[in-house]
This record gives C-alpha cells, structure tokens and sequence, in this order.
C-alpha cells in the first residue's frame, strides 16, 4: 500500500472545542473522546480537505501548481462557509497539513483519490432523504402558481441548512438508482460480508422510484421465504448499515478513503466487534479508514487484531477465528484521544495495542461503583435478616 497517500501529518487550531491538537492520518485513523470534544468537527475538517482538492479538480485547475501554504490559508479561511455556521464561531480557526521538512504533498495524486463520508445522522437520513427531495419539488411546483418571491424561495430551498458532508450524502442518497448501474468488483465481498454476517440479509433499491427494502435471509429450518421489507420497518441495525453496503457494493474501490461518524451507531457489543474486523479487513485492502466512537468494544477489537500481529499468536488465530486479512500492524494505525481541548495520541504497542485510558477510567469507576452498590446493599440485607 502507497503509505505516501496515507501518512499525513495536520494540524488543528481554535476549531470547535480543540484549542490546539494534531494528528496523523494513518491507512486505520481512530477518533475517541467524551462527547463535545471535537472529533466530528476534525472528522468534518479532514472530509473538507479532500473535497476543497475535488473542487480545484472540478474547476479545472492543474492540482500541480497548488502551493500548501496557500491552499491551507484558504481551507482555513473557508471552513464557516463549509460548516454551514457564521464566521463568529471559526475566528482564528485553522486545520491544516503540516509542510513536513519543507516536502509539499503530491495533490495531482491526492485529488484522484475518492472520499465518501457516513455521517452519524444516517439512520434518519436513509428514512427521509426522498421526502426531503418530494417536499423540495412540491413547494417549487406551488411557488410557480401562486405570487411568491421565486428568488427567495430558490434561495431557501435550493440551498442546504446542514454543514456539508451531512448535504453531500443526502445528494448521494438521492442518485442511488443512477449509482447502482455501477458495480464494484474490488468492494464486492466487503459488502457479502456485511450483509451475511451484519444485516442478516440483502439490500434493493428500486430502480424506478429510489425506494429500499430489505429481505432477512431465510432461517435454518424455517420453510418459508422471508418477505421483503421497506427500510422504515427494518431493525435501527438494518437503517444504519445500509450506506455502507451500497457504497461498498456499487462504488468503493482501492486507494479511496472512507469516513465513518459512529460505526457502532445501533449496533449489539458483538456486531461492533464484526465491525472493527470489517474495517480492518477494507484496510488490508488497500482503503484508507478514518472513524469517531464512543466504542470500547470496537477498540478492544482493534486492540486483538494488533496483538495478534505477533508471530508467536498463530495458534491463537486458529483458537478465536481470526484471519490473516484481519490482522493490523502498528504502522497502520492512528488513534487520537481529544479531551481538554486537545488531541493527543494513544500510546500502541503490540503487546498491549490501543491503550485508550479514556474508556478504561470509565469502566473502572463502573465497576467500583457497581460493586460498592452489590456488597454494601448484600451486607445491609444479611444485617436485617440477622435482626
């Protein structure tokens, strides 16, 4: 893998709740943190960066001639526009790629790289994105009957309210029927995989109106064929996995880079576990992975899969089912903690992996709390049953 096209270095300022921070975008990049520390801006900021590279390749630019300096000064300078937020709220904001000893990145190589984002409002999104688009069209239709301001009303209807990323895939949600005559033959058994081993059964857009369903595979022993199911009487899993199986299936492909807020979004402790070793196997493949979670589970998962990257654990693979295209090295991983307007990184070793201190004080004080509880309410009944 082209770890050229992987390995940057960047840096945060003054964004959202990081005062100061930086971080590393490895082949597997992981976000963590208690909630409103800022890793779904940064995760935003890092989708912007590819698409501001997407923009000068639209306007036909020659990505070639792009000095760092400059396109950093612009990204950061831009970053209201692309929050969809007022310009009060990112002053003295900055998010920008390190100049590692005065090297400048290759961008005619980084812009050919596709970027696809899964926002942590899917679930909902994949139920309504075709009502949006319906009501969209419907107040078009009456504004052209009725004495309306038709500039203002394009102005607000045309428009998006939502930062970016959450307004690209609601777009992308909308050309499903166009997206689905392609097929992806690298992403393919990625998305067999999630759909056997996660969904527990198969996705259909319909090729005329855009609507999903959902038909659960056919149980062991059971006669008869499982009906098909629209997405909006589905299981929250069912909702929430649907992005990336259609995205793998119709369009990822080696080299891309794919953004998840939340994997763990509606999903049992033991399917976030078959998450992490999903993600861990796109990134064998040759896809850049970047995801935010609140998710013991999915590190911990993590954290097997670099420690089985140990010679000496070849029986261990066999005992626990794991396969060689599973297994992380310490290379390819990033994880960041952001906690008191910071980032830093996690330390990652292969005889502990992600040691991420952020769920293991939490689980701790659990624990101790919850045994106080038990013992002192178990001593207080053997007290009055002595009584």
């Amino acid at each position: 893998m082209d770890t050229e096209l992987t390995n940057f270095n960047f840096r945060v300022a003054n964004l959202g709740s990081v005062r100061a921070g930086a971080f590393t975008q490895k082949p597997l990049t992981i976000f963590c943190g208690p909630n409103n520390t800022g890793k779904t801006w940064v995760l935003y900021s890092l989708y912007y960066f590819y698409h501001r590279l997407e923009l000068h390749k639209v306007a036909g630019e020659d990505l070639a001639d792009l000095t760092l300096g400059g396109f950093n000064r612009s990204m950061s300078a831009t970053l209201p526009f692309f929050f969809n937020a007022p310009e009060a709220q990112f002053a003295g904001a900055e998010f920008a790629l390190a100049d590692e000893g005065g090297c400048l990145p290759d961008f005619a190589r980084l812009g050919k790289a596709h970027v696809f984002l899964m926002p942590a409002e899917r679930s909902g999104l994949h139920l309504f994105f075709r009502e949006l688009s319906g009501r969209r069209t419907a107040l078009l239709h009456h504004a052209s009957r009725d004495n309306i301001d038709i500039g203002a009303l394009l102005r607000d209807v045309m428009f998006s309210r939502y930062a970016i990323p959450i307004a690209d895939y609601i777009d992308w949600l909308n050309r499903l029927v166009e997206q689905q005559k392609s097929k992806s033959e690298w992403g393919h058994p990625y998305a067999e995989q999630l759909k056997r081993s996660l969904a527990g059964g198969a996705y259909r857009v319909d090729a005329h109106t855009g609507a999903i369903e959902f038909q659960p595979y056919k149980k062991r022993g059971d006669s008869q064929r499982s009906k098909p199911l629209e997405l909006h009487i589905t299981s929250s899993t069912v909702k929430s996995l649907f992005g990336l199986w259609f995205y793998l299936e119709h369009q990822a492909q080696e080299g891309d880079t794919l953004m998840i807020d939340e994997p763990e979004l509606n999903i049992h402790p033991a399917n976030q576990r078959k998450i992490a070793r999903l993600l861990a196997r796109l990134v064998n493949g040759g896809l850049r992975v970047v995801i935010s979670t609140h998710s013991d589970y999915i590190i911990r998962e993590f954290n097997s899969l670099i420690m089985l990257s140990q010679d000496k654990s070849r029986e261990l693979h066999r005992k626990y089912g794991y396969d060689d295209e599973e297994i992380l090295q310490i290379c390819q991983v990033g994880a960041y903690l952001f906690d008191k307007r910071t980032i830093d990184p996690f330390p990652i070793s292969k005889s502990d992996g992600i040691y991420a201190t952020t769920f293991d004080t939490v689980i701790e004080k659990l624990n101790a709390a919850n045994d106080d509880i038990y013992y002192s309410i178990k001593e207080y009944g053997d007290e009055q049953n002595d009584a």
